[in-house]
């Protein structure tokens, strides 16, 4: 159950008046020397997009960031559901399911870095309801063929292009995500299943080089899999990935 914010040892009804000191933060202590820098890149890369919220979820020696870069607004909104995600190995074990400001995680990631440090605190979580209906799954995904870097690149190209050009200055908000729907849930034309959302995703992420990606499905759920990191997309109403014979 994800959580919306956690008091530590100050109750809800106690709050009004508790001290900062006593709201518990969780630390998490990384195993490899980049990875706080690798972390605060994918991190501000993000933010360009989306400068809002991070999901952080700790277990197994694990920590695994999600942010959103495209989320829908409200149900007749039919843009995908787009989030990125980074892996890093931790070397002290600790369970962590938190919702947190990304700009706040960033300066703390940065000062980890400038110290030399592995360990960061987190900062103190925030409340999200829309992070509870945008749980990926973890099991049961299914493989099916890549895709270049160079597709998901020029995709995403292409797609900047169309929403700048369909946008005119001073649009409503209404405009924006109608055409932002359009571009970006439409399916990439060298792929049967691949949303331009998701390139877009990826290239934004910084993760295509001269590699290709692996998709993987889960209905109503796709992977992209890169050598740094994830985009995973949910559409709206699921989406007919084809047979499982199917590449």
């Amino acid at each position: 159950m994800l959580s919306t914010g956690s008091l530590g040892n100050c109750s809800s009804v106690a709050f009004i008046g508790c001290s900062l000191e006593n709201i518990m933060s969780a630390s998490l202590v990384f195993s490899a020397p980049g990875a706080l820098a690798d972390l605060q890149t994918f991190l501000q890369r993000a933010a360009r997009v989306n400068n809002s919220s991070a999901r952080v979820v700790a277990a197994d020696g694990h920590v695994l960031v999600y942010v959103g870069l495209l989320v829908p607004r409200g149900l007749l909104d039919r843009t995908p559901t787009v989030l990125g995600l980074r892996v890093s190995s931790l070397s002290e074990p600790v369970d962590v399911d938190e919702i947190v400001p990304m700009e706040a995680l960033i300066h703390r990631l940065g000062v980890a870095v400038s110290e030399g440090a592995s360990t960061v605190s987190l900062p103190p979580a925030v409340p999200s309801l829309a992070w509870a209906a945008i749980t990926p799954p973890r099991d049961n995904w299914r493989r099916r063929r890549g895709v270049s870097s160079s597709d998901l690149a020029g995709a995403a190209k292409k797609g900047i292009q169309r929403v700048a050009e369909a946008i005119p200055d001073n649009s409503g908000d209404a405009l924006v995500q109608k055409v932002r729907a359009e571009v970006w849930g439409e399916i990439i034309p060298f792929s049967k299943r691949i949303p331009a959302g998701a390139a877009f995703a990826a290239d934004a992420l910084g993760f295509l080089d001269d590699r290709s990606v692996q998709v993987h499905t889960n209905d109503p759920w796709l992977r992209l899999s890169a050598t740094n990191g994830y985009v995973l997309v949910k559409f709206p109403t699921g989406h007919d990935f084809g047979p499982d014979t199917e590449d």
